[in-house]
């Protein structure tokens, strides 16, 4: 009766037309999809803001920023990791009505965060000058770089700890919850970026800090450290039902081996994008500074598009969860079915307008005139044809990634994330800059077929069933 009532508590809480086991399917994928979404364009928006900012520096401030994501995100993905095993742990239980073990995974889950986020923002920070040198930048890309990026290590500990909160409330469907925390804190990053950034503040004509490029970062690490206290305050209070018990929660390791035997997998696929992506930036280097500016620029545009197939392939993971850990299989497969859908429509549709707006969205990057410029314009536009044609495989990708998660078999999404970067892209980027003459174009169409073959990889494990007909349910 415990077990039921808990189940209740615990099932009744999704926004939206209905509930996640019981409620109609498209109300139910849009009221807890929709708010990622507009998390995902206040992240969008965030990074667009952010880069409009640092490209009135110089391109080489521009093309810094985007060249340090890469070991930047190697850090992230050991929390993200632990973050979507929590998630998937947790609204399986919830699924399963056993609400005391699921706030004792809260309670392992935040801790181990925590430890993580201090041991990696004091050992990042060193080894900033390093890793940039490692990734082949030289001059004053180098010497942007580093600064940014040794700034940023520092707060990697409240993205940590965030990430922590937000598996809890992720893995109950409180998506509006994180939507207006991750607003706030990216208005107020908004908001901070000139102030210590520029000397003059734009528009306002008032004194700023004039920190340049170090500015932004230490913009970025305030607003994180706001996002963390936010989230902490949601998790004390009544919208959350899986409670942190800090004092009253025994520790055991088994519980710790258990998230990260679960997490790894996906902290496996994420580092290793992570790892790969930093080696394509090395590898991108040697195309030339216009490349690199053409790559930052299109992907920043690309972010916008992709955030509502993003924002509903993160729905997934707590609706299959919840669903799978209540043994409800067909539901889960209505979910996943009905998602995949509308990904199409959105996807095509998001295409076409990043092709068709190109020039006015490239526009507010690429300010500076000369011959330099007119190569960055030359590939930006190349670049962007063919980030146009990646959105859906690269929308449905996202929804293997949050379907497979869901139904705690995080090795599939591990093994797409890394069979795409290092088993396919890579090897072309490679072979078309060992082998001809294309220049760019063979990066872009690299990127292009490792989104599209991946697909079919996702597409027979997903057939396959076995993530359906045999879910690793953690009860």
């Amino acid at each position: 009766m415990k077990d039921e009532d808990n189940a209740k508590q615990l099932t009744s809480q999704t926004q939206g037309s209905g509930d996640i086991l019981k409620g109609p399917i498209v109300p139910v994928l849009f009221s807890v999809s929709v708010p990622l979404m507009l998390t995902n364009l206040i992240n969008a928006v965030y990074n667009l803001a952010d880069g409009l900012w640092v490209a009135q520096l110089s391109l080489v401030d521009f093309s810094a920023t985007s060249f340090v994501w890469p070991p930047h995100y190697l850090f992230i993905s050991l929390g993200i990791g632990i973050s979507i095993a929590g998630t998937a742990i947790i609204s399986q239980l919830i699924g399963a009505g056993e609400k005391e073990r699921a706030e004792s995974y809260a309670t392992h889950i935040f801790f181990f965060c925590l430890v993580i986020g201090v041991f990696f923002s004091v050992t990042g920070y060193f080894l900033a000058p390093y890793i940039i040198k490692v990734m082949g930048a030289t001059g004053a890309l180098y010497d942007a770089a580093t600064t940014y990026f040794s700034i940023l290590m520092i707060g990697f500990v409240f993205e940590m700890v965030y990430l922590s909160y937000y598996a809890i409330l992720s893995a109950q469907g409180k998506t509006r919850v994180t939507t207006r925390i991750s607003a706030v804190s990216a208005i107020l990053n908004i908001i901070l970026d000139p102030v210590f950034i520029f000397t003059r503040i734009p528009f306002v004509n008032l004194s700023g800090l004039g920190m340049g490029i170090a500015g932004a970062a230490w913009a970025t690490i305030i607003s994180q450290a706001v996002r963390m206290v936010m989230a902490a305050m949601a998790i004390r209070s009544d919208v959350n039902e899986v409670r942190l018990r800090l004092k009253g929660t025994k520790l055991t390791v088994s519980q710790f081996a258990r998230l990260a035997r679960t997490g790894f997998p996906t902290a496996l696929g994420q580092s290793s994008a992570a790892l790969g992506f930093t080696l394509m930036h090395s590898l991108i280097v040697g195309y030339g500074d216009a490349t690199i500016t053409a790559y930052a620029a299109v992907n920043r545009i690309n972010s916008f598009i992709m955030m509502p197939a993003s924002g509903i392939g993160g729905a997934l993971t707590p609706l299959i969860g919840q669903n799978m850990g209540a043994d409800n299989r067909e539901r889960a497969r209505e979910f996943s079915s009905t998602a995949f859908r509308y990904i199409t429509y959105i996807t095509i549709a998001g295409g076409f307008l990043m092709w068709l707006l190109r020039h006015p969205v490239l526009s507010l990057f690429i300010r500076e005139t000369g011959t330099h410029a007119d190569l960055v314009w030359e590939q930006s536009l190349e670049y962007m044809v063919y980030s146009a044609l990646m959105t859906p495989p690269m929308g449905y990708f996202n929804a293997f990634a949050g379907i497979f998660s869901g139904a705690g078999y995080h090795r599939y999404s591990a093994f797409i994330s890394i069979l795409r970067l290092w088993g396919i892209r890579l090897p072309l980027i490679y072979f078309f800059k060992s082998v001809t003459s294309l220049g760019a174009t063979g990066l872009w169409i690299s990127m292009l077929a490792s989104n599209v073959i991946i697909i079919i990889v996702g597409a027979i494990l997903y057939r396959k069933g076995k993530w359906y007909t045999d879910p690793i349910v953690r009860h």
